[in-house]
């Protein structure tokens, strides 16, 4: 009763946060916003194409892996009958339910977590509503594959299993699976606190230790290939800037970053650790971790023979305090100072986690978990009950700022708004006879002749492909290569008759001159485009070109 519950406080506070308006799968114009682009278009592209090998890889949304004559997006076979079959089908986004699921599901590993040291429901559901309200969780809403939180908690239920049953090897592959479909830093994140909790000494063989942990890293990796991580090309690619700009400060735990109702702003050493490097624990919560240590210390000498707290094992805290330590990045600072900076040639492999201030989330929930075990098994009933309302009521009063202005931001009709030029029906028209739409200059080469959503949106809705898009990790080499392949191509007035271009209009005349008279140029409701001759000729009734 105490899991659900639990997970009715995870779902109640997101939708106390969010409304229900981003439940519904057809409301898209909010998804246009922040890092959410990425979800959305990834999802509006998969679902239109042929399958691929891995079934994660997306051929005809992004960076192009190749200049224009040799790219996938130029050269791939047509799309399959069933693909074309959804062309004009109106997409329908899950990031909604998606994140009202992380937040359930936070809530019921919490309520689970605390089943493990009392049977009492309204301990086990206090505990819930404290998990809930972390704010490293909802501070990620932005990312929503990252607030898979839950994950973490799963191995911390793992962890504080008897040892008869926390080795279970398909356990442990489903944990990794969801990891490596999920998130590459979640991924990590998990195989470590498994890696601890496989080597915490424990009465089972340590092959069959080993083999729940060998299960876990077989299950990220086949988790990795599905979702098309391998299929990326160039071995720089991984790797990006961003190594100690995104860190976490030695003082992120008690920095508010304005979340805070009491504590003073801290300044911060770089601009990435208002963000990636959050921390902030919440008033509530720092004040139950120093409440759970004076417990600890007044009763040390008062084990009574049983286990009086979680009981995670040394190699588990190891684990999660190395995870801390990169957290902090090779450029270590508090506050607005550095006190240490090993940055050099060595450290570019660490950037294909350039984000390092995220992990220190495994020692935050491990360290959060731990006191409340502590208040739950060393207090009476009573007294650990009264303890953790106090918790959770100075936590949600702290928070109270900050939950308010995301509620305020998502009731406003203008955060469901976007800016859409293509709109007009006149598109519908115009792209059926295509097979790719090319901006000119992508974002990722120059100044683009508009913004990218419009264009992905209508391309993905017409089953067509498109040479921009939102990457985590692009292959620098073959932007550059497409880049300078692209300019010469449309330079020397090569147009394609499947692809129709958006340029800026101080490009066309060029354009029209170098093709021969086989270009023409115009508007479309307001969008400047060019084409081939032939190719207009079969929806020029839509719009003017010359």
């Amino acid at each position: 009763m105490g899991r659900v519950v639990g997970a009715l406080v995870g779902a109640v506070f997101f939708l106390w946060i969010a409304g229900t308006r981003s439940l519904d799968p057809g409301e898209i114009g909010w998804l246009m916003r922040y890092d959410w682009p990425i979800h959305f278009f990834g999802w509006h592209f998969f679902r239109v194409e042929p399958w691929h090998w891995p079934p994660g890889r997306i051929l005809g949304y992004g960076v192009p892996a190749a200049p224009p004559s040799a790219s996938p997006i130029r050269s791939r076979s047509s799309p399959s009958r069933s693909s074309r079959s959804r062309r004009g089908c109106r997409p329908r986004s899950s990031i909604g339910p998606w994140l009202l699921l992380s937040f359930t599901l936070q809530g019921l590993a919490g309520a689970w977590l605390a089943s493990r040291w009392t049977t009492r429901l309204d301990l086990q559901v206090t505990a819930a509503a404290i998990l809930v309200m972390m704010p490293v969780l909802l501070i990620r809403i932005g990312h929503p594959s990252l607030c898979a939180h839950w994950l973490l908690l799963w191995v911390l239920i793992v962890a504080s299993r008897d040892a008869s049953t926390r080795f279970r090897a398909w356990e442990w592959a489903l944990i990794g699976l969801i990891g490596g479909l999920l998130h590459p830093y979640l991924a990590v994140m998990t195989l470590g606190l498994l890696t601890g909790v496989a080597f915490t000494p424990a009465a089972r063989p340590l092959a069959a230790r080993a083999g729940g942990l060998a299960a876990a890293t077989l299950a990220t990796v086949f988790g990795w290939w599905m979702s098309g991580l391998f299929a990326v090309s160039g071995a720089a690619s991984m790797a990006t800037e961003g190594l100690g700009n995104y860190s976490m400060n030695l003082l992120a735990p008690i920095m508010p970053v304005g979340w805070s109702t009491f504590l003073p702003e801290i300044p911060l050493a770089t601009p990435g650790q208002a963000f990636e490097g959050f921390q902030y624990l919440g008033l509530g919560v720092l004040l139950l971790l120093v409440a759970a240590v004076g417990i600890r210390v007044a009763q040390r000498s008062d084990e009574g023979g049983s286990r009086r707290h979680a009981g995670f094992g040394v190699p588990l805290v190891a684990t999660a305090l190395v995870m801390a330590v990169f957290a902090l990045s090779p450029r270590v600072t508090a506050a607005g100072s550095v006190l240490v900076d090993v940055s050099g040639p060595w450290t570019a492999h660490f950037a294909v986690f350039r984000a390092t201030g995220r992990f220190f989330w495994p020692l935050a929930y491990l360290a959060l978990v731990w006191a409340l075990s502590v208040v739950i098994l060393r207090l009476p009933p009573r007294v650990a009950l009264s303890v953790l309302l106090a918790v959770a009521i100075v936590q949600a009063i702290d928070l109270h700022g900050a939950h308010q202005e995301r509620r305020i931001s998502a009731r406003d009709p203008e955060f469901y708004a976007w800016s859409d030029p293509m709109r007009d029906p006149a598109w519908t028209q115009v792209l059926a006879g295509y097979e790719h739409l090319v901006l000119y200059p992508p974002p990722q080469c120059g100044q683009a002749p508009m913004p990218f959503e419009p264009a992905a949106y209508h391309a993905g809705l017409q089953g067509l492909t498109i040479n921009t898009g939102n990457a985590a990790r692009p292959d620098e080499a073959a932007r550059l290569a497409y880049c300078h392949a692209l300019g010469d191509q449309l330079k020397a007035g090569q147009l394609a008759d499947d692809t129709i271009y958006l340029v800026p209009p101080a490009e066309m005349d060029a354009i029209r001159h170098a093709s021969g008279g086989s270009a023409v140029c115009g508007d479309v409701a307001t969008v400047p485009v060019c084409a081939t001759r032939a190719s207009v000729a079969r929806w020029s009734t839509a719009a003017e070109l010359r």
